[in-house]
């Protein structure tokens, strides 16, 4: 079983330390982070003194005004290609491809400025927080220019979400697949038809806890507890699979809901020191993962990507109380044999029964 390296540890423990504090493809090394226009701008080092380990994305509720598209069109193509230093930590707002430039885009300006305000708030405060214990700036540019990308891929998400808080989850799960290029090597021939397209198997379940505010459509903020439940299998795998494990995970997460919102669907990115990207039509979320695995430490050289549906089985904003899974499946249920006996029989609940 895994014995912990002491930054892991270290690590775990500040992201414990953020999320205590809120209000409420890791495949390419070759990335680079966009550094701010402002010439002026201190830089973030890692020999600051004062470090600030709050982590709160939801300190930022107005976009900024005036926001000057076109502006921040040529900044972000003047920047795509430039070199990150080596020496300090550079917080960069653009995107770093112009695919994610034109689906931004697509935004309202005041969508947009909103985007940028809640994924800066996140990098600033996460920057701090790894400074704080002592890694390098070169490493803590690769990690922030990953959190970086992964926002632009659901800037839809993030700039329309009206639910924001932290989630905590512990999950068993176990698998064993091949590499991708493997798979598609073995497609073309014979022996491919009996290998899954994902190349193998891997299933997750997790039960956890949430901690969020959402604001609805009277721009009344609401406090917002849930328990739900995460069932995952395996979409590809680039490295290759073979594990066990228990693990805890906590993080961030940014939703849009609407309507009752029982379960929803997503990918879930698993991949190196950047920790766990949750990525869907509703969701956006990373978190990170301490836990025991065997062989030990292989979660941290394996990248893959699950399909995940999470289930909301409890769900208290304020003092409503609903338990809006559970009712799913009830009326799910109830539906199934109302079609099998062709709507012919009247099907009595407890509450007409007793009467």
């Amino acid at each position: 079983m895994r014995v912990f390296k002491f930054k892991t540890l270290c690590l775990s423990l500040m992201a414990i330390t953020c999320l205590l504090s809120f209000n409420a493809k890791a495949e390419d090394e070759t990335n680079l982070l966009l550094v701010p226009n402002e010439k002026d701008a201190p830089a973030i080092t890692s020999e600051s003194q004062e470090m600030e380990v709050r982590f709160d994305p939801s300190e930022v509720t107005e976009p900024e005004k005036n926001f000057d598209r076109e502006k921040f069109i040529r900044d972000s193509r003047d920047l795509m290609t430039a070199e990150p230093s080596q020496e300090k930590i550079e917080i960069w707002s653009g995107p770093r491809s112009e695919e994610h430039l034109q689906k931004l885009l697509q935004l309202s300006d005041a969508e947009i400025a909103s985007f940028l305000g809640k994924k800066e708030a996140f990098l600033g405060k996460f920057a701090k927080t790894l400074a704080f214990f002592r890694l390098s700036p070169k490493k803590i540019n690769k990690v922030l220019l990953e959190l970086n990308n992964r926002f632009y891929e659901s800037s839809h998400v993030v700039s329309r979400s009206n639910t924001k808080g932290a989630a905590m989850m512990f999950s068993v799960s176990g698998g064993m697949a091949l590499p991708q290029k493997f798979v598609k090597t073995l497609k073309e021939r014979s022996i491919g038809k009996y290998i899954p397209e994902s190349g193998g198997f891997y299933y997750m379940m997790g039960l956890g806890v949430s901690f969020a505010r959402r604001v609805d459509e009277n721009k009344k903020s609401k406090f917002v507890f849930e328990i739900f439940m995460d069932v995952e299998r395996l979409k590809s795998t680039l490295t290759g699979l073979v594990e066990v494990s228990a693990a805890g995970t906590y993080g961030l997460v940014f939703e849009k809901r609407t309507g009752e919102f029982t379960h929803q669907k997503s990918n879930t990115t698993y991949g190196g020191v950047a920790g766990v990207f949750r990525q869907g039509t509703h969701q956006f979320g990373w978190a990170a993962s301490t836990g025991l695995s065997m062989p030990p430490g292989i979660g941290a050289i394996l990248v893959y990507q699950d399909e995940v549906t999470r289930y909301y089985l409890f769900r208290t904003e304020n003092l409503k109380v609903t338990l809006p899974a559970l009712r799913m499946i009830k009326d799910n249920v109830l539906d199934y044999f109302r079609n099998l006996l062709g709507n012919k029989t009247h099907i009595v609940t407890c509450n007409q029964a007793i009467m």
